[in-house]
C-alpha cells in the first residue's frame, strides 16, 4: 500500500471514530435527559398529591363545618319551638318536635332535652327519658359551662345514646360512640335547659370514605388537643398522643388554619398530608396520603418513560448509523446533488414568492431534517428572520414530549408516504400553539431528497375539543350522582336514559330496561299519564310539572312530583323528554303534620287570650265595688284620720289592680283579632303635642324641665292615632316617673338618614342595665333598677312594642353615655293614602 493510500485510510479510519464518539455521547446525553425528566417527574407528582390533598381537605371541611352549622340551626329553632319553651308541654309533644327535626337530618343519632342538673326531660331515644346523667361528662372539659344561646360541641362519649352516661348503665359497643353539640336556652318559666344533638361520627366518617373511596386519601378529624372524632378505614387507630408528636401539631398549629407538607403524619412517618381548621369549631381536619402510594404510581409511570428512552436511544443509534451510510454514498454523487440543489433553489426562489401570503406555515426539509424553506409566517410565529430557519431542525421550535414525534415524522428510513401528526410549538413570550403537521416525501430518481409540509395552527379547535370533552364528562358525573330519578325517553316513549337513582328508587338495572317502551315500566294508567304529558312537552316545547303515585322499589307508593322538559338536537328539533322524579312524599306528611301543629297552637292561643280577657273583664266589677266602698268610707272617716288612712290605702291599692286589670285587657285585645288596628295616613306631631300637654301636671310637680323638638316638615306615617297616643303616653310617663326632681326630659322627632320617622324620649332617669334592654319589653318583665316601689305591671312596654311592631315600626331601649335611658321609637315614612287593616304580631 502507499504511502498517500495509507494517510487516506488512517485519516478515514480516525474521521469513523470521531463520529462514533460523537453518536456515543448524544446516546448519554439522551438517556441522562431521560433520567433527570423521569426524576423530576417524581417530584412534580408530589406537588400533584398535595394539592389534590389540599382540593379534597377544602371540600372535607366545608362539608363537616355545614355538617355543624346545620345542627346548630336545627338546635337554634327546637329551642324557639313553643312546645320545647312551654315548661309545661308533655314529654310526648316535645319528642314529636324533636323527631321531625331527627327525619330531615339523617346523621343524627338522636336528640334529647335536659335540664341544667342532667335530667332528661325528653328523648328520641326510647327508654332515656327520666334518667339523670352528668352533664360535664359530656363536655370536652370540666371547666365548659354551656351558656344560654352559645352552641357548644362536647367530648366523644362511647355509647349509642345518653342513657351510657346513666349509672349502672350497659357497657357501651365498641366502637360506637357519638359527638354532643349542646345549646342552653331558658324556658318561658325562665327556667335553664339544654337542648343535646347526638351527631353520629359514622355517619362524617362514611361521608369521607365515599369522597376518597377511589382515591388513596384517608381523612381523619381531630380536635385540637389531637383526639380522633372521626376517620376512614385506614384511620380507626389514631392514638392522640403519637398525633401530638406530627410536625402538624409542633411546627404547624396554631399559627396556621391550613397547609400542606410530607413528613410525619397521623398514620405514618412519611406521608402525603394536608389539614384544614373547621371554620367556627375547634376542630381540624386531616387528608393523608402514604408517600409509597405516590412512589407506585411514579414508578408505573417511569417504567413508560424508560421503554420510550430505549426505543429512542435506538432510534439515535439507528439513524446515526444511516447517516454515516447516507454520507458515503453522498461521495459518489456529490456532483450530482449539486446541480440538483441548484435546480432546487430555483424553484423554491419561485415557490416563496407564491407563498409569502400564505397564513399556515409551510417549509421543507433536506432528507436529514433541516429546514432549506419556509414562508413568512415563520417570522410571525417565532419573531426570527426566515434566513435565519434555514440549517435548523424543524425540532427546535416544538416542546420536548413532541419532538420524538417530529423525528418520526422526518424519518428518511419510514415508508416514503405522505404523513401528519400534532405538535405543541414553542413560541416567544411563552406562548404555546397547537398544530396540525403534515408533510410529503420529495424523491427524485426513486431516492428520497427532502420533506415539504405545512403547519396549520389548530389550538382554538383542540382547546373547544378539550372544554367539550371536560362539560360532557362533568354533565355525565352530575347525572350519575344527582339524587334525584331521573329518565330520558325518545319521540317514540322508549327509554334511552337513566341514572343511578332512578334504578335504586324502581329497583330495576338501566340495561333491563333501555329501549323498553314506558308501557313496561309503569302500570296502564301511570304508563298514560307519562306517556301524555311526553307528547304535550314534546309539542309545545315548555316545561311541565306534575304529581303522581308511583311504586317504590320497597314495595309502597310515594307522591313524586315529576319535571318534564323537551330534549332537543343541533337543530333544534325534539327528540325527547327528559324528566326528573322528587319524592315528596316526606313533604307532604310534613306538611300536614305541620297544619295540624299551627291549627292547635292557635285553638290553644285563642282560648288563653279569650280566658285573659274573660277573668280581666269579671274583676273590674268587684274592683269597682271594693273601691266605690273605700271612697265613701274615706269620705265619712274624715274626723278619724287612722280609718281614714287605711280607706285611702284600699282605693289606692284598687287603683293599681284595676290597671293591671286594664293591661291584661289591652294585652288580651291584641292578641286576639279585636287588637285589630287601623293605620291611616297622619301627622306624628299632631298626636305628640297633646299628650305631653296632658302629662303637664306630672312634669310641673316633679319640676321636669321638658323639652319639645319636631321638625317643621310634617312626619307623616301610617298610624293609628290612638293607639299611638297611647305608645307616647306610655314612655313619656314611664320617664317622668323615673326622672329625679328638676331633671330634664327631652322629647325628638325627625326623618333619619335612611328616609324613617324617629321619635326620641330620653331622661336623666337610673338607665336600664344592659342585659335587661331588651327584656323589658316583654310581659310582665320590669327594669331591676325601678322594680321596687314603682307600682308599675310590667305590661305597658310590651303593649307598646305590639303596637309599633303592627305599625311596620321598631321601638328599642338604649342607656345615654352620661346617665339615663333613651328610648327610640321609628316608623316608616309613607305616602299611601289609603286605609287599611294591620294584625298584630
Amino acid at each position: 500500500m502507499s504511502d498517500r493510500a495509507t494517510a487516506h485510510h488512517f485519516l478515514g479510519a480516525g474521521r469513523s471514530a470521531h463520529i462514533k464518539a460523537l453518536v456515543l455521547t448524544f446516546a448519554l446525553c439522551v438517556l441522562a435527559g431521560l433520567v433527570l425528566f423521569v426524576w423530576s417527574q417524581l417530584h412534580a407528582e408530589a406537588d400533584q398529591s398535595k394539592s389534590q390533598a389540599a382540593l379534597l381537605a377544602r371540600v372535607l371541611e366545608d362539608q363537616t363545618a355545614k355538617t355543624f352549622e346545620n345542627t346548630e340551626m336545627a338546635l337554634s329553632s327546637l329551642a324557639h319551638h313553643p312546645a320545647i319553651l312551654a315548661a309545661g308541654s308533655t314529654r310526648s309533644t316535645r319528642e314529636a318536635a324533636m323527631a321531625q327535626l331527627i327525619a330531615q337530618l339523617p346523621y343524627l343519632r338522636s336528640m334529647a332535652l335536659l335540664d341544667d342538673k342532667g335530667l332528661i326531660l325528653a328523648s328520641t331515644q326510647a327508654g332515656e327519658a327520666g334518667q339523670q346523667i352528668d352533664m360535664q361528662e359530656l363536655l370536652h372539659d370540666k371547666s365548659a359551662v354551656v351558656v344560654p344561646g352559645k352552641p357548644l360541641l362536647g367530648r366523644l362519649v362511647p355509647g349509642r345514646g345518653l342513657s351510657a352516661l346513666a349509672p349502672r348503665a350497659h357497657p357501651s359497643p365498641r366502637g360506637v360512640s357519638f359527638l354532643p353539640q349542646l345549646l342552653g336556652f331558658h324556658q318561658d318559666n325562665g327556667m335553664p335547659a339544654v337542648l343535646v344533638a347526638l351527631i353520629n361520627p359514622d355517619a362524617v366518617a362514611n361521608f369521607y370514605q365515599a369522597t376518597l373511596e377511589i382515591l388513596s386519601y384517608e381523612a381523619v378529624l381531630l380536635t385540637y388537643d389531637g383526639r380522633p372524632l372521626a376517620s376512614t378505614n385506614a384511620g380507626t387507630g389514631v392514638q392522640a398522643t403519637a398525633v401530638l408528636q406530627t410536625p402538624l401539631f409542633r411546627q404547624w398549629l396554631p399559627h396556621s388554619e391550613f397547609g400542606s407538607y410530607i413528613g410525619a403524619g397521623m398514620l405514618g412517618s412519611h406521608e402525603i398530608v394536608s389539614f384544614r381548621t373547621v371554620r367556627n369549631w375547634p376542630l381540624l381536619l386531616v387528608v393523608e396520603e402514604p408517600y409509597a402510594a405516590l412512589v407506585a404510581r411514579w414508578r408505573d409511570d417511569a417504567f413508560a418513560f424508560f421503554v420510550a428512552g430505549v426505543a429512542l436511544l435506538a432510534l439515535v443509534l439507528g439513524l446515526s448509523w444511516s447517516v454515516l451510510k447516507t454520507r458515503r454514498e453522498q461521495k459518489t454523487a456529490q456532483q450530482a446533488m449539486e446541480q440538483a440543489q441548484a435546480r432546487l433553489a430555483r424553484s423554491e426562489h419561485e415557490m416563496a414568492v407564491l407563498m409569502r401570503s400564505v397564513q399556515e406555515l409551510i417549509f421543507r426539509t433536506d432528507s436529514e431534517g433541516l429546514l432549506t424553506f419556509v414562508n413568512a409566517r415563520w417570522e410571525q410565529l417565532t419573531g426570527q428572520p426566515s434566513s435565519e430557519a434555514v440549517g435548523q431542525p424543524l425540532e427546535n421550535i416544538v416542546d420536548g414530549p413532541y419532538r420524538a414525534q417530529i423525528q418520526a415524522l422526518l424519518d428518511p428510513l419510514a415508508r416514503l408516504a405522505p404523513r401528519n401528526c400534532q405538535a405543541m410549538f414553542q413560541l416567544p413570550g411563552h406562548r404555546e400553539i397547537l398544530c396540525d403537521i403534515a408533510v410529503v416525501p420529495l424523491l427524485r430518481d426513486g431516492r428520497l431528497v427532502g420533506f415539504a409540509g405545512s403547519a396549520v395552527d389548530v389550538t382554538a379547535r383542540w382547546k373547544a375539543q378539550q372544554e367539550l370533552q371536560t362539560q360532557l364528562a362533568f354533565q355525565h358525573l352530575l347525572f350519575e350522582t344527582t339524587p334525584l330519578p331521573m329518565l330520558v325517553t325518545d319521540a317514540d316513549h322508549r327509554v334511552v336514559l337513566v341514572n343511578k337513582a332512578w334504578e335504586d328508587f324502581f329497583g330495576r338495572g338501566r340495561y333491563a330496561v333501555l329501549g323498553h317502551e314506558i308501557k313496561g315500566l309503569h302500570s296502564r294508567d301511570d304508563a298514560l299519564l307519562q306517556i301524555r304529558s311526553n307528547q304535550v312537552v314534546m309539542r309545545s316545547g315548555q316545561r311541565m310539572v306534575l304529581e303522581a303515585r308511583l311504586p317504590h322499589v320497597d314495595g309502597s307508593y310515594r307522591d313524586v312530583q315529576i319535571s318534564k322538559a323537551a330534549v332537543k338536537d343541533a337543530q333544534g328539533q325534539t327528540t325527547g323528554v327528559l324528566s326528573i322524579f322528587v319524592d315528596v312524599s316526606e313533604f307532604r306528611a310534613a306538611e300536614h303534620a305541620t297544619r295540624e301543629a299551627r291549627d292547635a297552637a292557635e285553638e290553644a292561643f285563642r282560648v288563653k287570650s279569650e280566658f285573659v280577657a274573660n277573668m280581666s273583664h269579671e274583676l273590674r266589677t268587684p274592683l269597682q265595688s271594693i273601691m266605690g266602698f273605700a271612697e265613701l268610707g274615706s269620705l265619712r272617716s274624715r274626723g278619724n284620720p287612722a280609718m281614714a288612712d287605711m280607706f285611702n290605702d284600699i282605693h289606692a291599692a284598687g287603683q293599681r289592680m284595676l290597671a293591671l286589670v286594664n293591661d291584661l285587657l289591652d294585652v288580651a285585645k291584641l292578641d286576639s283579632a279585636v287588637g285589630t288596628i287601623h293605620l291611616e295616613r297622619t301627622d306624628l306631631r299632631s298626636l305628640i303635642r297633646p299628650v305631653v300637654r296632658e302629662l303637664e301636671p306630672q312634669q310641673q310637680h316633679k319640676l321636669i324641665d321638658l323639652r319639645l323638638e319636631l321638625d317643621d316638615a310634617p312626619l307623616i306615617a301610617k298610624a293609628d292615632p290612638v293607639r299611638f297616643q297611647q305608645v307616647v303616653r306610655n314612655v313619656l310617663a314611664n320617664a317622668i316617673k323615673f326622672s329625679p326632681i328638676g331633671g330634664r326630659i327631652d322629647v325628638q322627632g325627625r326623618i333619619d338618614g335612611q328616609g324613617d320617622i324617629c321619635i326620641a324620649f330620653s331622661d336623666q332617669g337610673p338607665g336600664i342595665p344592659p342585659q335587661e334592654l331588651d327584656k323589658i319589653f316583654q310581659p310582665f318583665v320590669q327594669s331591676s333598677k325601678t322594680r321596687n316601689g314603682s307600682g308599675g305591671t310590667g305590661l305597658g312596654l310590651a303593649i307598646c312594642r305590639k303596637i309599633i311592631d303592627a305599625m311596620d315600626g321598631t321601638i328599642v331601649a338604649s342607656n345615654r353615655p352620661e346617665g339615663g335611658s333613651l328610648f327610640r321609637i321609628t316608623l316608616p315614612c309613607r305616602s299611601a293614602s289609603e286605609t287599611r287593616p294591620a294584625e298584630l304580631l
